[in-house]
């Protein structure tokens, strides 16, 4: 009987997987990175990070493998709590609890994806600031050796959505993988 449980507890740990977001702050300046869910463009409490980073520091966050609608950013300028931040600011403080929607700053964007025959289940992922601006530099670099940059003097269609339908922007990668959210690289 205890193999048996054993079994059952090791299928559900292979089962649950997670990807993991590396936030870097390689600027001059304090960022205080944030990540939330909003599926379909609704606010979804149960995914939500929110850090202060000095220069060279990092933090990291794991979000489930099957979620949909995640996004992280930087915040500039913020007060001592986390709020009132010049750019990419939030409702909620240092844990924004909008998961991102007033920020109106560059975000990476992640959500799973089933692409059949074409690669089977993965995380799509991307940097986008439709509807808003590059407010940090940033690069977002996946485990398995790709990356976009976006900068505020350069910031090429293929790297970032600037529009809803750059879809030159799009990149995916298996399930279980680690991106790196590099501030200024």
């Amino acid at each position: 009987m205890k193999t048996l449980a054993l079994i059952v507890i090791v299928g559900y740990t292979a089962c649950a997987s997670a990807f993991t977001i590396n936030f870097v702050n390689k600027c001059k300046f304090t960022v205080w990175p944030a990540a939330g869910k909003a599926s379909n463009g609704q606010p979804d409490p149960s995914v939500k990070f929110g850090q202060k980073l000095d220069p060279g520091q990092s933090a990291s966050f794991k979000v489930d493998d099957h979620a949909l609608g995640i996004r992280a950013w930087g915040r500039t300028g913020c007060d001592a709590n986390g709020a009132n931040c010049k750019t990419g600011a939030c409702n909620g403080g240092l844990v924004c609890t909008d998961a991102g929607i007033t920020s109106h700053a560059l975000l990476s964007e992640y959500g799973f994806g089933d692409f059949g025959k074409f690669g089977g289940q993965r995380t799509a992922w991307d940097l986008s600031y439709v509807g808003g601006t590059i407010n940090i530099d940033t690069q977002l670099s996946s485990s398995d050796g790709q990356s976009v940059t976006c900068r505020t003097s350069n910031c090429p269609a293929n790297q970032a959505y600037n529009t809803a339908n750059d879809y030159a922007a799009d990149r995916n990668s298996a399930l279980g993988g680690t991106y790196t959210h590099t501030f200024c690289p």
